[in-house]
């Protein structure tokens, strides 16, 4: 058995119950089905995140896997094949549960169950209080995305080119739909319709209810990452290096920008921005209305990290193992904090605290 090291970088203090039970929950990649990647700034704390380490747990291997939190637990999983739970107050294990392969996808929390993919090709629903496995789905190939759940299903693509729905309750196949590549997209779900993408740039808008295809748009590269949906429009990235904007009533691509580097993030709509990293270390806000380029920082690193935001604050990691605080209207850095390894997992935000973890399998968490 792999043992994990606990390094406590400063006090953690121990929390009564009741503070537990009102802990915010960012149960989702990306906070929720419409990977918003925001926190509505009226249910946390008004306090700012100065950047300062509460503690760091120190595991094995990389973690590409964006944490979820739920009810005083992290959720995410590793390349060690792990899917771990920590206590969200003081770092430490609750409970870890071994999959036979690397583990990339970001676990879905709803209602005590834990959702998560594998690269040993299955979507696994688990116990969120202890980690025991209440039933497993097995496709052809690897699962390397993030499942969205929404009402009774659970929705996902896998490497083998289908994108499923399955039963939350039963683990049964609800139906699946064929697309003409590896589904290497993550979904959003919204109004009844599954948006998702696959390594041969292809946009598909799929019935929640039928898993028949409504429509599709097609890109000129892979789409590696999840879209977002906000005000009626559908934003998502694409390696051929550019972003793209669809009207969903009219089905039609209304503007894209061209950022000149392969980007592999999801974007981040928020306060009328849109948010999104490149690999040649830029984080870029677009006006989410036209397009129209807003502001650059460069971080120094390739940015693999998605954003996520609170208030007017933009949180993102890059290659070059800082964590930034970004201003979301100028772009200025509020501050920066150097972690032990290159952030490509999209921190989570928990009341006045980020929970963020780093390819030399460390998880940290940041007030």
């Amino acid at each position: 058995m792999k043992r994990q090291i606990q390094v406590i970088i400063a006090a953690a203090a121990i929390i009564s119950a009741a503070a537990a039970a009102n802990a915010e929950n960012w149960p989702f990649f990306k906070n929720n089905a419409l990977r918003s990647g925001t926190m509505p700034t009226e249910t946390v704390s008004t306090a700012r995140l100065a950047g300062q380490r509460e503690w760091t747990t120190q595991l094995w291997q990389n973690i590409a896997s964006s944490p979820a939190v739920y009810k005083g637990k992290v959720y995410f999983g590793s390349n060690d094949g792990v899917v771990y739970a920590l206590n969200l107050n003081t770092g430490q294990q609750v409970w870890k549960f071994t999959t036979d392969n690397w583990v990339t996808s970001s676990p879905a929390v709803v209602n005590g169950r834990v959702y998560v993919g594998s690269f040993d090709s299955r979507l696994y629903c688990l116990n969120a209080d202890t980690g025991e496995q209440i039933w497993k789905f097995t496709t052809s190939n690897s699962v390397a995305t993030s499942p969205a759940v929404a009402d009774d299903a659970v929705y996902f693509g896998s490497n083998d080119g289908y994108v499923y729905a399955v039963s939350i309750k039963t683990g049964w196949q609800k139906w699946k739909f064929k697309t003409d590549a590896a589904v290497t997209g993550s979904p959003v779900v919204a109004d009844g319709v599954v948006y998702i993408g696959n390594r041969n740039g292809k946009m598909y808008a799929i019935d929640t209810a039928t898993g028949k295809l409504k429509w599709r748009a097609i890109v000129g590269g892979p789409i590696t990452a999840a879209p977002a949906v906000a005000d009626g429009l559908l934003y998502f990235t694409s390696q051929d290096g550019k972003i793209y904007c669809a009207r969903i009533k009219h089905q039609a691509v209304i503007w894209r920008y061209d950022a000149k580097a392969q980007i592999e993030t999801a974007p981040l709509v928020h306060n009328g921005k849109v948010v999104f990293g490149d690999i040649s270390g830029n984080v870029t806000a677009l006006n989410a209305q036209n397009g129209s380029k807003a502001w650059v920082y460069n971080t120094g690193g390739s940015v693999f990290s998605s954003a996520a935001a609170l208030g007017d604050r933009v949180y993102i990691g890059s290659n070059s193992d800082n964590l930034y605080a970004l201003d979301i209207n100028t772009g200025n850095p509020a501050w920066q904090l150097q972690l032990e390894g290159d952030i490509v997992a999209t921190p989570a935000i928990e009341g006045d605290r980020l929970v963020v973890p780093t390819a030399a399998g460390s998880v940290c968490s940041v007030r």
